[in-house]
């Protein structure tokens, strides 16, 4: 099957980041355009064909053109090729990483599925989650396992922060207090309380309550 779908992209002077997104048709792709030049960006409209298997699902499909587009900003659209993918674009050739990039894609979503809600909810879809999870892949090898590739994940140093980050905010707004002032030291903190399975807005709540500590407001 043959799927023409639609890449966008907006950027703004004034606001940091780009907005990307995928449109499976001509009236969706023109209402996210609109979308984009009514809040003032800069808007790059691309059509996209892409050739797929029969039972290709949409999530399928968006996986697929999400890490297609991650390869090719960290291989061709970049100063500075990645040290890995680069090579082993330039050994296969592009049309090969293309339909690799079909195969991470439905991988992808393995490990996505397997992704607490409060890690999904930190960045964007398409150019912060997808990429941390194609990081934790070696060109041309097997796929890692999917609960393997998780627990790489959050257990990166970008994952504890935003989850230092998240249990920190908790205890500010709800109790008044830094790490500091709950008594608590960073290296306890991760020895004793950083559990990604648990939300860390729940962690603080627990670790509040567990002290006797009480709410502001």
């Amino acid at each position: 099957m043959r799927a023409e779908l639609f890449y966008i992209e907006g950027e703004h002077d004034e606001v940091p980041g780009i907005v990307r997104e995928l449109a499976v048709d001509e009236k969706d792709a023109r209402a996210k355009t609109e979308d984009l030049v009514k809040a003032g960006a800069r808007v790059y409209r691309q059509e996209i064909a892409v050739d797929l298997p029969e039972a290709y699902s949409h999530l399928e499909m968006e996986a697929a053109l999400c890490v297609w587009e991650y390869l090719c900003e960290i291989t061709v659209a970049t100063d500075k090729p990645n040290p890995v993918w680069h090579p082993y674009r330039i050994g296969v050739g592009s049309v090969e990483l293309r339909h690799y990039s079909i195969d991470i894609g439905k991988w992808v979503l393995k490990v996505y599925d397997l992704l607490p809600e409060w890690f999904r909810e930190i960045g964007a879809y398409d150019w912060e989650i997808i990429p941390a999870i194609v990081n934790t892949v070696t060109p041309g090898e097997a796929f890692p396992d999917p609960r393997k590739a998780r627990n790489e994940i959050l257990g990166s140093d970008w994952a504890k922060a935003e989850y230092l980050r998240q249990f920190e905010w908790n205890l500010s707004h709800h109790y008044g207090l830094d790490l500091e002032g709950a008594g608590l030291a960073k290296d306890d903190f991760f020895a004793i309380w950083f559990n990604p399975d648990f939300d860390p807005k729940d962690k603080a709540d627990h670790y509040a309550e567990k002290y006797d500590l009480e709410k502001v407001g």
